[in-house]
């Protein structure tokens, strides 16, 4: 846990209850042990997209769709990469069962490759979430990407509390800690970004292009 149960808890019930479909994709990833975003984490993506009026975004690790939901029901037009074809499967049908089609455009394909490909400066808003080690490649790639006064997000920057102590768990090798503790300092040093870190969820990074 990254804060105490009992602020987890009461943080929890504030939150709005899931609607069906997010319901069955929650379930996709518990039973399938699927990475995908928290509600909480999830329910900030969709807050931060709908208050920066962010138009394009782009998203590293697509898996099953929920953060791409999540950022096109704040209004954005999402271009995501995921490199499982049946992740990327599922993810085009919860969303067009959302009708969400015509606001995703979901690529099959590794996201060093697709990143490439995308227009510099461009997108409003950037989520990195895709494999750990890729985090540091991945950053430079998203921030060419955004305009000025772009908004930038990753998750599992504190690996249930492995980033701070340094340690490997059951959930996150010694390996993948070293891989985001690295991403973090390398963040924080940014000289195109201003940043926060913020114990939400796994916990995320947020950041503005200056």
């Amino acid at each position: 846990m990254i804060v105490e149960p009992a602020v987890t808890e009461y943080l929890s019930a504030l939150e709005p209850e899931q609607d069906p479909l997010l319901a069955e994709m929650r379930a996709h990833g518990d039973r399938d042990h699927i990475p995908i975003v928290q509600d909480v984490t999830g329910g900030l993506l969709e807050v931060l997209a709908a208050a920066t009026g962010a138009a394009r975004a782009v998203e590293v690790g697509t898996a099953i769709g929920v953060s791409t939901l999540h950022l096109a029901r704040g209004g954005a037009h999402v271009t995501s990469f995921e490199v499982d074809p049946e992740r990327h499967a599922a993810a085009r049908d919860y969303l067009a069962r959302d009708g969400l089609t015509d606001r995703v455009d979901l690529r099959l394909q590794d996201a060093g490759e697709g990143l490439a490909e995308l227009e510099a400066g461009g997108y409003d808003l950037g989520f990195i979430d895709g494999p750990k080690s890729g985090y540091g490649t991945h950053l430079d790639q998203v921030v060419g990407l955004l305009r000025p006064g772009g908004l930038l997000l990753a998750d599992n920057v504190l690996m249930g509390g492995g980033a701070a102590t340094g340690e490997g768990s059951n959930q996150w090798s010694a390996e993948s800690v070293a891989a985001i503790r690295e991403f973090n300092e390398g963040l924080k040093a940014h000289a195109e970004l201003r940043v926060t870190f913020l114990p939400v969820g796994d916990g995320v990074a947020l950041a503005v292009r200056r």
